[in-house]
């Protein structure tokens, strides 16, 4: 993948370097470098400890697509967890364990098997098929939430919201059957949402960044 991307920017890489010269911008530091993430077997792997960050990748449950992972950032003893596209996965509990927030993605599945059924019922089988096919490969908001309760998370956001809850009441259906939540809540994130973790306090600050 990191290659294809190198491949494909060759040229503009060239052209930049002729334009402004080596010396300004040295061809050798254009070139990404892949740095795999291997699991062999564990369910987590620390990829970067540095500077007192820790980041560490975990296996998720995406069947079909493998590997897929979560990702935890550990620093300044606060912890914020990435769930990453996944169906309910108990490792992903393990590793959240005690995080301040879990970012999680969320598909409101009842929702989505209706616009399946309708879909089939207007003769589109292509249609149909896929929207019944990505309910066995992300997470329902009430799911999600009892993994956050499990785990002893502080506050969850959902996000990777489909469909998109752009009005009030697919925002209420995506919290309808969720019985549960960690001790801050649950956030439907949105572009400008805003979670602050200050350094050397407990506090879990949910704003919004100005428009």
């Amino acid at each position: 993948l990191v290659h294809g991307f190198a491949e494909a920017y060759a040229a503009d890489t060239r052209f930049r370097v002729a334009h402004h010269g080596a010396a300004l911008l040295p061809p050798d530091r254009s070139a990404m470098v892949p740095i795999p993430v291997l699991l062999d077997g564990a369910d987590a792997t620390r990829v970067l400890d540095e500077d007192g960050v820790v980041v560490t990748a975990f296996a998720v449950a995406h069947d079909p697509v493998k590997p897929a992972f979560g990702y935890r950032f550990d620093y300044g003893g606060r912890s914020v967890v990435v769930s990453g596209d996944t169906a309910p996965s108990p490792n992903l509990v393990t590793q959240a364990r005690g995080a301040d927030v879990l970012v999680h993605e969320a598909q409101a599945n009842a929702v989505v098997r209706i616009m399946a059924d309708a879909a089939r019922q207007a003769g589109e089988s292509r249609i149909a098929k896929i929207l019944g096919d990505i309910p066995s490969y992300h997470t329902d908001p009430a799911d999600a939430a009892r993994e956050a309760v499990a785990a002893g998370v502080r506050l969850l956001v959902l996000t990777h919201l489909t469909p998109p809850p752009d009005g009030a009441l697919l925002a209420r259906i995506f919290r309808r059957d969720v019985n549960g939540v960690p001790p801050r809540g649950m956030v439907l994130g949105e572009d400008g949402t805003l979670v602050v973790l200050p350094k050397g306090s407990d506090a879990v600050d949910v704003t919004r960044l100005d428009p």
